[in-house]
């Protein structure tokens, strides 16, 4: 007995000396360090380029009510070589690069509309996109403004573009690939690219005018992103026998509660903001009805006003909703394959 207990403390100084050397002399963090790296970096992303599947990735759940540590309004939507970034919301670009997204094919990004929690990360997407090494300038859709936007980002980051070019050559960063193209889009016109077919439609959020959502089809699978809107007829038109809509949400409760508790904080100033926030999301008990008319096949909730930061919180918002109704988080893949009706979803972090 005492001899087994001796080896077995002396196999337990060995472990810990062994843990001590790897992990707190150079010798052993440069070790520790260069199999990591090598574990990521032969770690098998996910098949993005698959024909087969259209893909839909939440980049982005979060909208700037509240506090959350889920980035703002992002919605990828991929097949074979080619994806689209549907807005560029605030830390929307760490979750494109955190999903290992082949960010030289991106194709183009998408507005619906200009408000920050929308459009802040467009520059660390293109430079991520350039970086990556994307052959001919970004194309940035959009309704009418969309130039006066990405003429201001192209400004704001020319210094940057020159600096990077000069460090690291124009054969690498090529400097007629940095600056963004603005792509005025009209409403109702089908976009063709490659084997999708890109409508943009009419969605209310005065005062912001104007605002859009898009209809994606690839092949014979559909998805529909809302962007900012009340629930409206137009919505549902556009999203008729769509597989998939994603749809901005917001909570009159939480919404209503977290105005309650600023007046009663004598913060007249932020209940009158969460007060206008009321009238220009849809509610959540309103998007049920839309989707059924639609015949929507799957209803998904993102840009969540505000996020549930907790599950109290997300069984309060969910209330009304039908237990198929997903909230989406960040990191939330949907993936339709061609030729079914199948709608998989997973997780990827």
């Amino acid at each position: 007995m005492k001899k087994g207990l001796v080896i077995l403390g002396v196999g337990l100084a060995l472990l810990t000396a062994t843990a001590l050397v790897m992990t707190q002399t150079s010798w052993g963090q440069n070790i520790l360090m260069k199999r990591l790296i090598a574990a990521r970096l032969l770690e098998t992303p996910m098949a993005w380029e698959d024909p087969d599947v259209l893909r839909v990735f939440v980049c982005g759940s979060a909208s700037p009510l509240g506090i959350s540590e889920r980035a703002q309004s992002c919605i990828v939507v991929a097949a074979g070589s080619t994806f689209f970034i549907v807005d560029t919301g605030a830390g929307s670009t760490a979750n494109l690069l955190r999903a290992r997204l082949p960010m030289q094919n991106l194709a183009g990004v998408l507005f619906t509309h200009f408000h920050s929690d929308h459009i802040s990360a467009l520059g660390d997407t293109n430079l991520a996109s350039w970086v990556a090494g994307r052959t001919a300038p970004l194309n940035v859709y959009g309704p009418e403004g969309v130039a006066r936007v990405v003429d201001g980002f192209n400004e704001a980051y020319a210094l940057d573009r020159t600096y990077r070019t000069m460090h690291h050559g124009s054969e690498l960063l090529p400097p007629d690939v940095g600056p963004m193209r603005p792509q005025l889009i009209a409403l109702g016109k089908v976009t063709e690219i490659g084997e999708f077919n890109i409508t943009p439609f009419s969605v209310d959020h005065d005062p912001v005018q104007p605002a859009v959502g898009y209809r994606f089809e690839y092949r014979d699978r559909s998805v529909v992103v809302s962007g900012d809107t009340n629930a409206l007829q137009s919505t549902a038109t556009a999203s008729r026998n769509a597989d998939l809509l994603l749809h901005d949400a917001l909570s009159r409760t939480l919404v209503r509660a977290m105005r309650d508790a600023v007046t009663s904080a004598g913060n007249t100033r932020m209940a009158q903001i969460l007060d206008d926030i009321l009238d220009y999301h849809a509610h959540t008990d309103s998007l049920t009805e839309v989707s059924r008319e639609a015949g929507v096949a799957m209803l998904a909730l993102y840009h969540l006003v505000p996020v549930p930061p907790n599950r109290i919180a997300e069984s309060i918002f969910r209330r009304g909703l039908p237990s198929e109704v997903r909230l989406v988080d960040d990191g939330t893949v949907f993936n339709l394959p061609a030729n079914t009706d199948a709608i998989e979803v997973m997780q990827i972090f």
